[in-house]
């Protein structure tokens, strides 16, 4: 499966953070990382700048839900604190945005190491706020060579 994730940083050494966070989605499979990294403020208000960026990954995973589920993860292991609320700073953010599989929502039973995420989980392709977010458009922008992605592009 082909899959666009975004990826942002507003705590420590936020390009450290980005940096780990590409590296932590080849353990996934191939990466193509955008070369356009922005700073964005805190869509709260209330936390420092983020960086943010987008990659394309190309994974054996073929189901989407699967796949969240190893973001968050990987979100973990690079320290995010799942207990700081909702929109607090982070030291990675990983979003699934689209992937080439059929777009849909979906509601499923949080895995036992996934339980400090609450009982049950769910994902809506393509991500619902995605496509209004220019920290996640323009970085995928210059990913736009359906070459590269594989046919993974934004839609305006």
């Amino acid at each position: 499966m082909k899959a666009v994730i975004a990826l942002g940083s507003n705590l420590g050494d936020r390009r450290a953070h980005l940096d780990a966070g590409l590296a932590a989605l080849r353990t996934l499979g191939t990466v193509l990382p955008s070369p356009l990294v922005m700073e964005t403020p805190d869509e709260s208000g209330q936390g420092p700048a983020y960086l943010n960026t987008v990659a394309i990954l190309v994974t054996g995973e073929a189901d989407p839900c699967r796949l969240l589920e190893a973001l968050l993860r990987l979100e973990l292991l690079a320290g995010r604190d799942r207990n700081a609320g909702k929109n607090a700073p982070r030291t990675l953010d990983l979003d699934l945005i689209i992937t080439d599989g059929p777009p849909g929502s979906w509601t499923w039973a949080t895995p036992e190491d996934l339980q400090i995420l609450g009982e049950a989980m769910s994902l809506e392709l393509p991500h619902p706020r995605a496509f209004s977010r220019a920290f996640v458009l323009e970085p995928w922008r210059a990913l736009s060579d359906p070459g590269q992605c594989g046919g993974v592009i934004p839609r305006n």
